[in-house]
């Protein structure tokens, strides 16, 4: 077998299992607890270390501990990495793997205890392998972000399957007696040899995964006001900026509003400042929904929130705004205090406008509404 013999080759599958499972039990201490499936691969890597482990025992131990329980761990591991998956990207996890594997678990013990038929222990667990290792690509290819490391795990994982499946094959449409002493063709040797290095770069790029799941969501919480979930004042001046240059070289339109909570600093006072807490996120919440894709909402400071919206004119804008201005006014949940919303909106419709001209202008028409009496909407 190239160079190096069976034993050796599960030595190194059970050793390189047992590292890759004591690096996601570590990491899964540091890492957020809403980034699921991290425990999951640790004990799927456990399984398939002692499976491994029990082959090493042939001969000293009965069969049951040293082909049959080893034969079920491996694809057992696979079936946890496969719920780890899963769990990582929020997919709904399915019991058809579990189903299979008791299945396979039946014809395995009949081709161990009953018949004693290495060709069909083989068909089996190359078999349920193929499925397994293929079902674990076609969860990542769901997931609905993928990057690099998506890519990169899912290939990972197809290229195993297909490994298992061509060695399932081989044996299936083999034309002879095979037995453990003469199964030494070449795609055995690449189906033996492959696994403890697919088991690692299958743990690299899950540990990919993971970690730029959690870059993603530092930098969102860098970004977004951790109470009302809108961008921060920094990033949405920085946005806004961009949008202003990108609307003049471009020749469109582009508009903004600016949105302030009516008698706000009331109803911290009447009611305290965790409800006010409560009216700011409901608000953020329901004047998001009113928005497109493209619109962006920030908190550019306490009660008050600045919306843009790229390639809209005035007009549009307006709209915009009597529409979040009335959902506001009728949308009140009785476990909040009544509460309305003064808006003023302002267009790009000067070459001489900047970033801060055009807040400015459209703070100067939010106070017009201010004092013309509050829950209204006023164009600079």
């Amino acid at each position: 077998m190239l160079g190096i013999d069976a034993h050796s080759f599960i030595i190194i599958s059970a050793a390189f299992g047992l590292l890759c499972a004591f690096l996601f039990f570590a990491v899964r201490v540091g890492f957020p607890k809403n980034i699921g499936g991290l425990a999951q691969w640790g004990w799927g890597c456990l399984l398939m270390v002692v499976g491994a482990v029990g082959f090493t025992t042939r001969g000293q131990l009965p069969v049951l501990f040293s082909s049959y329980l080893p034969n079920l761990f491996i694809p057992a591991g696979v079936i946890f990495m496969h719920y780890s998956l899963s769990l990582f990207g929020g997919l709904a996890s399915s019991k058809r793997l579990l189903a299979l594997l008791c299945i396979a678990a039946l014809g395995l013990a009949w081709v161990t205890f009953v018949v004693d038929d290495y060709r069909g222990r083989v068909i089996i667990v190359s078999g349920l392998l193929t499925v397994c290792f293929a079902a674990c690509g076609m969860t990542i290819y769901r997931y609905r972000v993928r990057r690099f490391p998506e890519w990169f795990t899912c290939s990972i994982y197809a290229a195993t399957a297909c490994v298992m499946g061509t060695r399932f094959l081989s044996v299936l449409l083999y034309d002879g007696t095979l037995t453990l002493e003469n199964d030494t063709s070449a795609i055995h040797d690449i189906y033996f040899t492959s696994f403890p290095f697919s088991l690692v770069a299958m743990s690299l790029g899950f540990l990919m995964m993971a970690n730029r799941e959690l870059q993603s969501r530092l930098e969102s919480q860098a970004l977004h006001d951790p109470m009302s979930g809108a961008y921060r004042r920094d990033a949405l001046l920085e946005m806004l900026q961009r949008e202003i240059a990108a609307s003049r070289r471009h020749g469109r339109p582009m508009s903004i509003l600016m949105m302030d909570l009516d008698n706000f600093k009331a109803i911290n006072d009447t009611h305290g400042h965790l409800v006010g807490d409560k009216v700011i996120v409901h608000f953020a919440a329901e004047a998001t929904q009113l928005l497109r894709t493209q619109d962006v909402i920030g908190r550019f400071g306490g009660e008050e929130f600045v919306v843009l919206l790229p390639q809209t004119d005035l007009h549009a804008a307006l709209a915009t705004a009597e529409r979040i201005c009335s959902r506001i006014a009728k949308s009140n949940p009785t476990e909040l205090p009544f509460y309305t919303v003064s808006i003023g909106a302002a267009s790009l419709d000067r070459s001489d406008l900047d970033t801060l001209s055009l807040l400015d202008a459209a703070d100067k028409a939010l106070y017009a509404a201010k004092r013309a009496g509050k829950n209204r909407v006023v164009a600079a």
